[in-house]
């Protein structure tokens, strides 16, 4: 074995720990005041830096896990997230100032083990107390559900999957001419994903979707009254409507495994 492996699987767990609660509670925290749409929210360099990490990320012969956007930041960027407004609430929650003095003082033993260096006992305590403080100001509970559903994005199949059931239900309903027709909710959830920028990465033509859900909404805002029935089902026939939801549910049904 080597002499110092030990202490450095023993820091490396506890670090990886933490910087995967650091990352839960800041989404959490992010999705709460802002929306699913915060990813957006972030500041500039740190999303092109994100979209440029997720990028390299798809070559499919590494088979990479998907993660969301914050696990492709580094440590001193979740610090500064902590340290600027929107990330103030996670600070403070886990402790203030003195927990964000904390993650400092763990740069140089985390460097260490990251360049496969030993850790110091100091640099070990260290990372220790960081942990337990997170502990006490969490609750054990609360720290392991966290840390036991890591944010891994959705992935295409999954969005497809949920998504042809649900088009599928507005073929089936639209000869009724309903006054409204349900828009998914994972929709808005597949929208906000890195590989919905690009046909390549999604595996099916996006516009079709995207027309689909558009001429959906359409039909939403139509009057609801007395005779708005003739004018649903006028714009039905002009729109082809269920022709894109077909289209839509096909493209969909390409990436399904």
């Amino acid at each position: 074995m080597i002499p110092f492996e030990s202490e450095n699987q023993r820091a490396y767990t506890l670090l990886l720990r933490i910087e995967i609660v650091l990352r839960e509670c800041l989404r959490n925290c992010f999705e709460s005041e802002i929306g699913k749409h915060w990813q957006k929210r972030l500041p500039g360099p740190l999303l092109k830096r994100i979209k440029e990490s997720q990028k390299e990320e798809n070559r499919p012969q590494f088979n990479f896990v998907r993660l969301g956007p914050l696990y492709y930041l580094n440590f001193g960027e979740l610090l500064t997230l902590l340290q600027q407004t929107p990330g103030r609430p996670v600070a403070r929650k886990l402790g203030g100032d003195t927990i964000l003095k904390q993650l400092e003082n763990i740069f140089v033993p985390r460097n260490a083990i990251c360049h496969s260096r030993p850790v110091s006992s100091i640099g070990l305590k260290a990372i220790e107390t960081l942990y337990a403080e997170l502990e006490s100001a969490l609750s054990t509970e609360a720290m392991e559900r966290l840390i036991s559903k890591p944010d891994t994005g959705l992935a295409q199949d999954e969005a497809a999957k949920r998504l042809i059931p649900a088009l599928n239900e507005i073929l089936r309903v639209l000869p009724d001419l309903p006054q409204t027709l349900p828009i998914p909710d994972v929709f808005e959830t597949a929208v906000v994903q890195f590989w919905w920028a690009d046909d390549m990465l999604a595996g099916f033509n996006r516009s079709c979707v995207d027309s689909a859900m558009v001429f959906i909404s359409k039909y939403n805002g139509f009057p609801t009254g007395v005779g708005s029935a003739g004018i649903r089902e006028m714009f039905c026939e002009q729109s082809n409507l269920a022709k894109s939801i077909q289209d839509a549910i096909s493209e969909l049904e390409r990436v399904i495994t």
